[in-house]
């Protein structure tokens, strides 16, 4: 089995990404597939300085398809003193069948940033792995201090089998958009992800609707953006007790208001966050 139906475009750094069979959304920045995993979320996370301080840190990623994410994260672990416990998430099987055709496929590897091909065979690898029978959802243990649990459905069932106090240093939010994927951005999801965010941890994603924002508010998350780091409008930022870029205060103001009225109209008791 094949993932043909879904298609490919090359990004301006050079790596290719895929974009969806229905709606042909692109899971990454075109300005570059490769750029954006380490400016948007590896960046965000702050995953080069705590693994070099040697942290055991958590991940969990929503949308793992193309792997471009994942192989950046992993990239740097491997080449840190810190470990790595990856918990990735992917609804589409397809989506990880064309994953894999696409890093196999050489046509684009001459042109690709230095070590990108081999760490998205890395983490192909890994994916690979983790999808054989009886794997699924169980820990692979990885070269370079790093382990990879894959787990494949819905990131809102995903989160019902994980444990309630299972909790993550990093969380990288990259669903296709709220406009074709409404389902993957649903408020009491949002809320529930960043709700597992531990001390000091951070969640990424690429989006900056204000809806997104205010769930993620409503789970206790301080709010900031990534400014010109990400080529889709910015992206947002987000952590539990760490710095954040701060988020303009007329808007900072406008989203806790907007997240108070969710979390009113959805019966929560909203999180602690800077806007309180």
């Amino acid at each position: 089995m094949k993932g043909t139906d879904w298609g490919r475009v090359m990004t301006g750094d050079g790596c290719p990404t895929l974009t969806h069979p229905e709606h042909s959304q692109p899971c990454h920045d075109l300005g570059g597939a490769w750029a954006e995993s380490h400016e948007l979320h590896v960046a965000g996370c702050d995953l080069g300085r705590r693994l070099l301080r040697g942290e055991h840190l958590r991940l969990l990623e929503v949308g793992v398809a193309p792997g471009w994410n994942l192989a950046a994260a992993c990239s740097l672990a491997r080449s840190l003193p810190g470990r790595l416990d990856v918990t990735a998430v992917e609804r589409s099987r397809d989506a990880l069948l064309a994953a894999d055709e696409l890093g196999r496929d050489p046509s684009w590897h001459e042109g690709a940033p230095e070590g990108a091909v081999e760490a998205l065979g890395f983490a192909h690898s890994g994916l690979r792995r983790a999808m054989r029978p009886g794997a699924l959802g169980s820990w692979v243990e990885l070269s370079g201090g790093v382990r990879l649990r894959l787990i494949l459905q819905d990131a809102e069932k995903a989160l019902d089998v994980m444990a309630p106090e299972e909790c993550f240093d990093c969380v990288f939010l990259d669903a296709f958009s709220p406009s074709v994927e409404p389902e993957s951005w649903a408020a009491r999801f949002l809320r529930d992800l960043a709700l597992r965010v531990d001390d000091g941890g951070r969640l990424t994603t690429y989006t900056v609707s204000q809806g997104v924002r205010a769930a993620i508010i409503a789970g206790g998350l301080n709010l900031g953006s990534a400014g010109a780091r990400c080529g889709r409008k910015g992206g947002t930022w987000a952590s539990r007790g760490g710095w954040v870029p701060a988020l303009e205060e007329r808007l900072l103001a406008k989203l806790g208001r907007r997240s108070s009225r969710l979390g009113a109209s959805e019966g929560w008791v909203t999180g602690p966050s800077d806007l309180e």
